[in-house]
């Protein structure tokens, strides 16, 4: 008994095709999100960035950083720059710093503690060059009455002088008031250039 074979067996084979129902292919972003018009609400996304404005803020920031680096440079180089002419000329005439009125009470302090400890060669070295000799004879005196004194408040006298007065006893019972006189010298250093009265041995 033979079969048929190849086109003859698929002939026979009754063929039933059913109808394919095409169903809608959701096709997705890369993102894995909808495409848009599909499913819920839309909502709108985040605009571009508009591209002028941002060179604008750049180029502003930029400038500005540049105005304050040369300000800093001009302030260092220059620190003048600033002052009108009147006020320039001002400064010039006088010294350019302040005084530092606390130098007052420090070699006043020194002063005190050298006639105290009986040590003129202490004193001395606060004294300037040309008073040296002068403070050594001041704390010589002074310790020959046995003296007591305190400094009172520096208060400046001159651009470069400072005047410390300083009040005291003599001999445990006179009353004595004497003026040290402290001097700006160049370099912003200070030294005791006067004291007096200095008092009789």
């Amino acid at each position: 008994m033979s079969y048929p074979q190849g086109p003859q067996w698929q002939q026979a084979q009754p063929q039933h095709q059913y109808p394919q129902q095409q169903y809608p292919q959701q096709q997705y972003s890369q993102q894995g999100y909808p495409p848009p018009g599909y499913g819920g609400p839309q909502y709108p996304g985040p605009q571009p960035p508009k591209k002028g404005n941002g060179l604008l803020i750049g180029m502003i920031a930029g400038g500005g950083a540049l105005v304050v680096v040369v300000f800093v440079i001009l302030a260092f180089v220059a620190p003048g720059f600033l002052l009108s002419d009147s006020k320039s000329s001002n400064s010039a005439s006088g010294s350019e710093a302040p005084l530092h009125l606390n130098w007052g009470s420090v070699l006043a302090g020194k002063f005190i503690l050298a006639v105290f400890g009986d040590e003129p060669e202490k004193a001395a070295e606060s004294a300037c060059a040309d008073a040296k000799d002068k403070v050594r004879k001041a704390v010589k005196e002074y310790g020959a009455r046995n003296a007591s004194l305190t400094a009172q408040e520096p208060r400046a006298a001159g651009p470069d002088l400072i005047v410390v007065t300083m009040t005291g006893t003599l001999d445990s019972s006179e009353s004595f008031t004497g003026t040290m006189e402290v001097r700006r010298e160049a370099g912003d250093k200070y030294c005791i250039s006067s004291i007096s009265p200095v008092p009789a041995g």
